[in-house]
């Protein structure tokens, strides 16, 4: 991995929530965008169980929803609601600790683990109003225990469990979605077979001039799925859909699940990755955590062989591990990344 450089103390920890805020913040474009109008529809809905009993109804929804919008809620996973809560308590724990409880977990230079920010590659660059613990999860030998907290006390277990249980819902989706695709079941999940999570545990802070800075700059994923949970009842995640930004709004308990830029590239192009974004409540802090799930690090990344057996390739095709390094030494603008895999007669 490239050497990244480490943003500093006062840039990496989120600002308070104060009435000034810092140049380095201010995002002029943040206003700019068209945001559709509350009570319009809601992204669709998953049945976990309905998959799991073999619904062909619910494969077809998922199908159709893979196409058209890249992103739906998951209801009535298989996620223990023990685990769950554990997860949600220990992330509004950690965030709650003292700014020097947190930054004995900083990131250092050349890595992406710890706590502070993503995707910072100039000193001058503009920062989201956000904070961020990223920790790699899957497989269980890669992780870097250095980072990972040991307080609150029970961290480590509980981000262990659940891991395991959201990386098990991937691994389903993708064999699933597969089917969907006319493919062998295996054809997707087993390149996830020793494959990458890793999980970012976000806390985006109130901001009095909330629509001058962004949580989250505008980006898609570069995985194959992000399984999302809302910790707390604030909302702030926004995808990008007709040209408006859509605001997402978390059911109790589900997972809000979306494809990534992977994905898209093994379908070429019949499954879409979204732009999305996080957005700041002026008087309220949000939290969330993401799982994101990749294939192993010796993967060839380009449009699956059973796909483009009658069609053009429409993507690059680039070994996993240099996949990874550009996509993390760039900073994040839309689906400008994918759009670099393009290639020019696509």
């Amino acid at each position: 991995m490239e050497s990244l450089p480490v943003p500093s103390v006062q840039a990496m920890v989120a600002a308070t929530g104060g009435a000034d805020v810092p140049s380095r913040y201010l995002r002029p474009e943040a206003a700019a965008d068209a945001v559709a109008v509350a009570g319009e529809d809601q992204i669709p809905i998953i049945d976990y169980q309905r998959l799991l009993l073999d619904h062909g109804e619910e494969s077809a929804r998922l199908h159709r929803v893979c196409q058209d919008w890249g992103f739906f809620q998951l209801i009535n996973h298989s996620v223990p609601d023990d685990v769950v809560e554990g997860m949600k308590a220990n992330i509004q724990q950690f965030f709650q600790f003292p700014a020097e409880v947190k930054k004995q977990f900083t990131q250092e230079r050349g890595q992406l683990e710890g706590y502070g920010q993503l995707f910072v590659v100039s000193e001058d660059q503009k920062l989201d109003w956000a904070d961020m613990l990223y920790l790699y999860t899957q497989p269980p030998e890669d992780r870097n225990l250095r980072f990972w907290p040991d307080q609150p006390a029970n961290f480590k277990s509980t981000l262990d469990k659940y891991s395991a249980a959201v990386k098990d819902i991937a691994d389903t989706l993708l064999a699933t979605m597969a089917q969907s695709l006319g493919l062998e079941p295996k054809v997707i999940s087993d390149t996830c077979v020793g494959g990458i999570q890793s999980v970012r545990m976000n806390y985006y802070p109130p901001c009095a001039q909330a629509n001058k800075v962004v949580g989250f700059s505008p980006h898609s994923d570069s995985d194959l799925l992000t399984l999302v949970l809302q910790v707390n009842h604030v909302q702030g995640l926004q995808i990008k859909r007709n040209g408006s930004w859509f605001p997402v709004k978390p059911l109790e308990g589900a997972f809000v699940v979306n494809v990534g830029d992977i994905l898209e590239i093994f379908t070429n192009g019949r499954y879409r990755s979204i732009e999305h974004r996080a957005v700041i409540n002026p008087n309220e802090e949000r939290l969330s955590v993401a799982a994101f799930h990749s294939p192993h690090i010796h993967a060839m990344i380009g449009p699956l062989k059973e796909i483009v057996v009658h069609e053009d390739e429409a993507y690059k095709r680039v070994d996993h591990e240099d996949f990874m390094k550009l996509f993390f030494s760039a900073k994040l603008e839309g689906k400008s990344f994918l759009d670099r895999m393009k290639l020019k007669s696509s």
